[in-house]
């Protein structure tokens, strides 16, 4: 089926943004950045991400976030390029005539990009949007992982509605291919004690204080993510007012910021997405700038990749392996040469062949395991496999 940008966009003009004047300079991002005619299939596209603006925030409380698309783009063409780059912005995608209509559209858009491997960066737009996105996963023929960024978890239990308080659900209880869920950052006090056990005993999860006394200590989890959304309540309200509930604590931008450049070097993410930015509550742009430059980040990393896929890093990385004591497990570790990352077999049975499930992980992890200490993220997808 052949796809239209014209069918389903309306394009990001840049001849009338105020920041016109800025595209003739061939060094920021703006003038790098494709515009696709408006009869370009995207089958066709080639490119080495799309950018794609989904104006939706019906089934939302925070009215306005679906401006917030073009005030991103106006504050992250300004800024001057990573690299050279080769992106294109298929606009914002058309508002369906009800919400699901939008849902069916932004799945088989993405979709379509992940066939011709390109990824996608999704500006929203209220968190919600993360359903439609896991669907294209879905229709995918591999299982996939999901990392969120968020205070929340979102496990609202309305069944006949999506919303941003309950995307969670309809992802865990109705994708058949989702494997991995990972939060980051979430706060205790907006999640109740049934859904922080409920997720901490069959899923992920890092609570902020944690997570931001090790930020690096959230690179792993990132990296074996197929998906990263980044919701901007989880941002303090300092750095970023722009929501229609913006909490006392969170990240500092600077520290999303560097989230989301995890996310660009992990050579597994194929989608990222930045929701629930509010323009009507902003103050000087301060949100949608620092929206910018998240997503600038990844942008950034992304051309930073280096290719370190399950099949390069067995073959050619060296093994260390640690026996575990009073047990008969062995571990075996990777480390890269190239980036100093590190991951561990996880060995699993199908039938009657043994697999090994290649698991992101740290150094601290190897000192661990060394001093007869199973790290317990390899026990958790231990128990996951087997």
């Amino acid at each position: 089926m052949s796809i239209l940008i014209k069918d389903f966009f309306i394009s990001y003009n840049k001849d009338i943004s105020e920041n016109y004047s800025l595209y003739n300079n061939e060094d920021l991002t703006g003038s790098e950045i494709i515009i696709p005619d408006e009869n370009t299939k995207i089958e066709s596209l080639r490119a080495d991400i799309a950018i794609i603006g989904v104006p939706e925030d019906r089934n939302s409380k925070n009215k306005g976030c679906a401006s917030a698309p073009d005030e991103i783009r106006k504050e992250l063409y300004k800024l001057y390029k990573p690299s050279k780059i080769n992106i294109a912005d298929l606009g914002n995608l058309k508002k369906g005539k009800n919400v699901n209509d939008t849902y069916s559209a932004l799945s088989e858009i993405v979709y379509e990009c992940f066939k011709n491997e390109t990824a996608v960066i999704i500006l929203g737009g209220s968190k919600d949007l993360t359903v439609p996105v896991c669907k294209a996963y879905e229709k995918g023929k591999k299982r996939f992982n999901l990392c969120v960024i968020d205070s929340a978890f979102n496990l609202g239990d309305e069944p006949d509605l999506i919303s941003p308080e309950n995307n969670l659900t309809h992802i865990i209880n109705k994708n058949k291919k989702l494997f991995a869920y990972t939060n980051i950052g979430f706060q205790t006090y907006y999640n109740s004690p049934q859904e922080i056990n409920y997720i901490k005993n069959k899923y992920e999860a890092i609570r902020l204080g944690e997570a931001r006394t090790d930020l690096f200590g959230n690179e792993p989890y990132i990296r074996d993510a197929d998906f990263v959304v980044a919701d901007i309540s989880s941002v303090k309200m300092s750095d970023a007012p722009a929501n229609i509930n913006p909490p006392v604590h969170g990240f500092y931008g600077e520290e999303m910021c560097q989230l989301a450049k995890y996310a660009g070097l992990s050579d597994n993410v194929s989608a990222f997405a930045l929701f629930e930015i509010n323009p009507e509550y902003d103050i000087r742009n301060r949100t949608s700038a620092l929206g910018a430059q998240i997503i600038w980040h990844f942008i950034e990393s992304f051309y930073k990749r280096k290719n370190e896929n399950d099949k390069n890093i067995i073959k050619k990385y060296k093994k260390y392996i640690v026996n575990i004591e009073e047990t008969t497990e062995k571990l075996v570790f990777y480390k890269s040469p190239k980036t100093n990352r590190w991951w561990v077999e996880v060995p699993y049975h199908v039938k009657s062949n043994e697999l090994v499930y290649l698991l992101s992980c740290t150094f601290d992890d190897y000192l661990k395991a060394g001093n007869n200490e199973i790290p317990e993220r390899w026990w958790n997808f231990y128990k996951k496999l087997n």
